[in-house]
This record gives C-alpha cells, sequence and structure tokens, in this order.
C-alpha cells in the first residue's frame, strides 16, 4: 500500500494553499532536496517535498538523523510572498514551528504530554520525538526550508542502543499506527496558524512554549556563538529567548544549541 496516495497529497495541498505536495520513494535530506533544487522549486512556493524513507537526514550541526521505514520525513519551502513573517523574523519561524509540532502531535495521543526542547525539538516520555531543522538559501530569492522529522509507526527495536535510549515514536507509546497524510497535514495546519498568529510578534504563543518548556529548571550547557554558558534554566521570554540563570547572572540566549541537559 502506498503510504501516501496521491488523492491524499493532493487534499493536503488544497487544505493549507501548498502549491505542490510531493511524495519520493527514498531521499538521502529532504532540505538537501529542496537546497539543492532551489530554482525550480522558487516557482512553486509554498512548496512540501516528503521522503517515505531518508537515509542521510541531518540536524543541526554535523548531528546525524536516524530515521526508519514509517517514519515521516519532510520539508517544506517559503519565500517571502507565502510566508506572513517579515524576512528579519524567520529564525522565530524555528520555536513557532516546534509549538505547532507539538500541539499537532497532542491531538494524536492525547493522553500524552508533548515538550518542546528550545530551541527546536519535540521530546515526549524524556525521549526525542521530533527534530526540526530551519535554514535559508538566497538564490534566486530568499527561501525558508523547513526540515522535520518525527518518529511515528517506525520501530527503534533495531536502532542503535544510544538512539533506542533517547527517541521514542508515536506508534510506541499508542500502539497503533497513523496514517501518515493525516499526521502531515496536522503538522501543516498548525504550521500554518501559528505563522499567522505571529505575522507581528511572537508573543500569542509565549504561553504554549512556557507551558511545554522541557528544560525548565535543569542544568544546562548552551553553545552560543563562541560562548559556553551553564547554569540553570529559567525559560523562554516573551521573545523566545532562553533564560538561563549563570553564575554571572541571568543570561538571554537568542540563538544556539543545548549540548547538555
Amino acid at each position: 500500500m502506498d503510504p501516501f496516495p496521491q488523492a491524499a497529497l493532493d487534499e493536503i495541498a488544497r487544505s493549507v494553499g501548498a502549491a505542490a505536495v510531493e511524495a519520493l520513494a527514498e531521499l538521502p535530506s529532504t532540505s538537501r532536496y529542496t537546497k539543492e533544487r532551489a530554482e525550480v522549486i522558487a516557482a512553486t512556493l509554498p512548496y512540501v517535498i516528503v521522503a517515505q524513507r531518508q537515509t542521510a537526514g541531518r540536524g543541526r550541526g554535523d548531528n546525524a538523523w536516524h530515521a526508519t521505514d514509517g517514519a515521516l520525513t519532510f520539508t517544506a519551502v517559503f519565500d517571502q510572498a507565502s510566508l506572513p513573517i517579515p524576512l528579519q523574523r524567520w529564525p522565530q519561524a524555528s520555536l513557532m514551528t516546534a509549538v505547532a509540532v507539538a500541539e499537532a502531535l497532542e491531538t494524536l495521543v492525547p493522553d500524552e504530554s508533548i515538550f518542546v526542547k528550545w530551541p527546536n525539538d519535540i521530546y515526549c516520555r524524556g525521549r526525542k520525538l521530533c527534530g526540526i531543522l530551519l535554514e535559508r538559501t538566497d538564490s534566486p530569492r530568499p527561501m525558508l526550508h523547513l526540515g522535520i522529522g518525527v518518529n511515528v509507526n517506525n520501530s527503534l527495536a533495531a536502532a542503535p542502543q544510544e538512539v533506542q535510549d533517547r527517541a521514542i515514536s508515536l506508534v510506541e507509546m499508542s500502539h497503533h499506527e497513523f496514517f501518515l497524510p493525516d499526521v502531515l497535514l496536522a503538522i501543516l495546519q498548525r504550521m500554518q496558524a501559528n505563522f499567522a498568529l505571529c505575522a507581528d510578534r511572537l508573543i500569542p504563543l509565549a504561553d504554549a512554549w512556557r507551558s511545554r518548556c522541557l528544560l525548565l529548571g535543569r542544568k544546562v550547557e548552551i553553545q552560543s556563538g563562541e560562548q559556553t554558558i551553564v547554569g540553570i534554566c529559567g525559560g523562554i521570554d516573551d521573545s523566545g529567548a532562553l533564560l538561563v540563570n549563570s553564575p554571572t547572572g541571568v543570561r538571554r540566549i537568542l540563538a544556539g544549541v543545548v549540548t547538555r541537559f
């Protein structure tokens, strides 16, 4: 059975106003695919590409994303005309998307608590459920590529032990499989709603990410540029910055990588 019937993809495109929603059997990386084909994709935005199997997915930096059959891996591409967020605020789309994914997944597993690990990972039961990678290209014009990988129907039993210890999937929590196009549609609809909600400012989502902040109260280590910041996480403020109570006072971190928590 085709996990992404064309009729379902067409319905998703109509529902969210995408110019095209496509699925391919296998790709090394959906984000790499959209970046390499930016010149072509620019004519059909918003554009969504889904890979039934992703063989070389990656997260931030050099991190790999372990994805097996049954995972939902896709990249959504926007430009200034198709995204209600001003160009200078595009980096904030990472947190907006993280909240959108958490909200969408909560509708699928309503008995679970879904958390956001600032700025863009999704956790449940203390293990990673989804990763988000935001990238920008500027040719032929500025384009935002939002790569998302969600553990949905994929069993992690065959994954390396370290992946099993730190990752989880929806099927493992619910004990039943999901129709992947339904999961994709739920996420894209919440993304669309959150982008519109935060067109002018982030504050409308502040309560949503504060209540889902995985790092709150934990000792964290953040790599921000050349700096390593260590302290107790005080949550996320209205601007989307991570607050860290360090020995030198409260630090507001607008961009960085959580290396320990």
